[in-house]
């Protein structure tokens, strides 16, 4: 039995093969042997495969490794002819390439050319092939000897940097962004991108061929910045700055340059590569969004927060000196109402001209806006002119009316002053002082300017005390009703009476309504207090019924406030059906100037409060500013005169006439008529004689506890003697 050797797997074991299981014959056969196949061994590595083109018999010798690359056996169908391999040859490179082989067919000449190539299986590669032709004795060309390189791995990889080049060019050509790269050694420009030129206006040229300094355009001012910038590049740290230059047409721009250093392996500075952006736009973004964060959008003056700055600047700048300054607190009185009658457009515009005015009367001492209609101004040196004069400059310039889209606004403001350091040594103080000084301004009927004074601190914190008491009075039952009966002008019969609210205080005693009832409007403390006197009015009214007395109908004052909630309607409703009271019995009072702010609701309201049944009269009449087509407007059954008509009626033929009027001007709406603050028989006498329905005041009955007012109703008349 013969043991077979193992067959060789690789072209190099053919060798060792051959070499052990056949006859030596000649060691040169074996040598040659080894070099064929080490040759087609290395033309495999790089792809590469030989050929020898017999002229006279038209048949072609190729190496192992050509075969591989065409794609074809070598012992195959396909013979390695001439007109085969051509026909291999794509469409667009064949004629050419058989034009150069005829050449050196003919002439011997060299042959040099890439091409494609697609191989039986379909795949297309692109081959380079060099050949020469040799010539024999005859000077004919006998042999063609060439080599075929595959170079489809280069041609893809030289294809895809070409787009990758493409890719940069467009980049480049395209964005805003400067690149630029610096040999370091010879200082010289080696690129620079078309955004260049766009950001200096000197064609980039001018930068490679050195007949620009790009330092050269970098504006004096900045020229510094760069002192630590060479340290950073030769430690390979790459260098971010800001600066401006100033390009070809003399333009100053802001620039941001990123500059990054490039080291060899020793570690030494060979190139600095860059790129530079024009940010002029954002820089002016920046100093915009700066600026508004130190001033107000609308009017351009400083802010609160420049204010609070400049303030404890000036404090702590003060502070140990003798010296002293003021800072004024200023509101403008009914803001609101212009914006809620012409609009957010022109209280802007309003605004905006108060600020300048402000501003040009305050001269040198700096205005602030730091709120809706609050503004303030800091005067340093008050020595050299009295704040409360510059407060009044301020006051009689304010009275002068704004011009403003074909409107005349007029305008009056309220000050509160406060002194450093009398009034305060911090920003804390000095606004809360002169806030309460403000506040006093206010009260004394706005358009003026207050000083403060400790003085208003004690009146501040009795405020901040019955604010806060405010809200737990109801629950402490400090809130007690009393009753001011409303009698018939001419029989003095009692034909119904006022709830009036009184708060008992513990600590303060009883503390009159002028001073809780507008703090509970300012808190909406309000709706509860009112809620509050419509369920006493209906559990006395049940009281009053238990004890057989005469029921006569109670009138209770609503604000402005209380009239806009939306469900007023349904909470009267709920108490009248807990006490049992009819509708009749309960009236509403409501001010003229609550009906003219609340136009829409207030009339819906009173609609449907009518359509319960009961009464509604106009409280204060002939003070406020409503027109006849109010009273066609809103159904009302009464008209309450103000007392400041009633005071001198008997001795003001003015008054007199007033009353008159409006006594004949309620009959033609065929409204009863209440005079409120009748104090006198004289002026009871002359409400009789103009026909005046009925009579409230202290002449028949100063505001009765409930109690008292139960012997009243007993009696059912209050008699009074002229």
């Amino acid at each position: 039995m013969s043991i077979h050797p193992q067959k060789p797997k690789s072209k190099v074991d053919k060798i060792d093969y051959f070499a052990k299981n056949r006859p030596i014959q000649d060691q040169s056969e074996v040598d040659l042997v080894k070099i064929t196949n080490s040759l087609n061994l290395a033309q495999e590595i790089a792809k590469l495969g030989s050929w020898d083109y017999d002229v006279e018999n038209n048949t072609i010798y190729c190496s192992d490794p050509l075969y591989s690359i065409l794609g074809i056996e070598k012992d195959g169908d396909i013979q390695p002819l001439y007109e085969n391999l051509l026909a291999m040859i794509l469409p667009e490179d064949r004629e050419s390439f058989d034009y150069l082989f005829q050449q050196t067919k003919k002439l011997g000449t060299e042959m040099d050319i890439e091409y494609k190539i697609q191989k039986f299986d379909g795949s297309i590669i692109t081959a380079h092939v060099r050949a020469v032709g040799k010539k024999g004795p005859n000077g004919q060309v006998t042999r063609i000897i060439g080599i075929l390189h595959d170079i489809s791995d280069r041609i893809l990889t030289e294809n895809r940097l070409k787009e990758s080049e493409e890719k940069i060019r467009n980049i480049t050509t395209n964005i805003d962004i400067g690149i630029w790269s610096m040999d370091y050694q010879t200082k010289k420009v080696t690129f620079a991108s078309p955004a260049i030129e766009k950001i200096s206006g000197y064609p980039a040229e001018d930068f490679l061929s050195g007949k620009v300094k790009w330092k050269a355009l970098i504006h004096p001012e900045d020229k510094g910045k760069f002192s630590n910038q060479q340290k950073d590049l030769l430690r390979g740290k790459m260098y971010n700055h800001n600066y401006r230059i100033i390009d070809r047409n003399g333009q100053v721009k802001w620039i941001e340059n990123k500059t990054i250093p490039i080291l060899n392996a020793e570690g030494q500075l060979i190139r600095l590569d860059g790129i530079v952006q024009d940010i002029s736009i954002r820089k002016k973004n920046e100093e915009r969004i700066n600026y508004f964060a130190y001033h107000d959008y609308l009017t351009e003056l400083p802010n609160r927060r420049m204010f609070d700055e400049q303030l404890e600047q000036m404090i702590v700048t003060k502070k140990g000196t003798n010296e002293k300054f003021a800072l004024f607190y200023l509101d403008m009185d009914r803001f609101k109402f212009v914006n809620d009658t012409l609009g957010h457009d022109i209280g802007d515009l309003l605004l905006g001209k108060v600020a300048k005015r402000l501003s040009a009367i305050a001269g040198e001492h700096t205005v602030f806006r730091v709120g809706g209609d609050e503004f303030t101004i800091i005067q340093d040196r008050i020595l050299e002119k009295d704040p409360v004069k510059l407060g009044e400059e301020l006051i009689c310039k304010m009275e002068e009316p704004f011009q403003i889209e074909g409107y005349e606004i007029h305008m009056t403001t309220s000050i509160g002053i406060s002194i450093f350091p009398e009034d305060g040594n911090s920003i804390k103080r000095l606004i809360m002082n002169a806030d309460v000084a403000l506040y006093r301004a206010k009260e004394l009927g706005k358009n003026n300017v207050q000083l403060f004074t400790k003085s208003l601190i004690a009146e501040s914190y009795k405020l901040f005390t019955l604010e806060s008491d405010l809200r737990k009075a109801i629950q402490r039952k400090e809130f007690i009703l009393h009753y001011q009966p409303r009698v018939d002008a001419l029989t003095g019969e009692i034909v119904g009476a006022e709830a009036l609210s009184r708060w008992n205080h513990t600590r303060l005693g009883l503390v009159p309504p002028c001073e809780f009832i507008p703090l509970a409007e300012e808190t909406g403390f309000i709706h509860e207090l009112s809620e509050w006197v419509i369920q006493e009015v209906c559990k006395q009214q049940k009281e009053w019924r238990e004890e057989g007395c005469t029921l006569v109908p109670i009138s209770i004052n609503l604000s402005a406030k209380t009239l806009m909630k939306a469900d007023l309607v349904q909470k009267v409703k709920a108490c009248l059906d807990e006490y049992s009271v009819p509708a009749q019995l309960l009236e509403i009072e409501i001010t003229e100037d609550s009906l003219i702010k609340n136009e829409g609701l207030g009339l819906s309201t009173i609609k449907h409060l009518r359509k319960l049944g009961l009464a509604i009269a106009i409280d204060d009449f002939g003070i406020g500013y409503s027109s006849l087509s109010y009273l066609k407007k809103f159904t009302v059954d009464y008209i309450k005169i103000d007392r400041s008509f009633i005071r001198e009626i008997h001795l003001n033929d003015g008054d007199s006439t007033i009353v008159q009027s409006i006594i004949l001007l309620a009959k033609g709406f065929h409204l009863k008529i209440v005079a409120e603050g009748v104090e006198t028989v004289e002026q009871w006498e002359l409400l009789k004689s103009l026909n005046c329905h009925y009579i409230q005041g202290f002449l028949f009955s100063k505001p009765l506890p409930a109690k008292q007012l139960t012997n009243l109703l007993q009696l059912n008349k209050i008699n009074i003697q002229p």
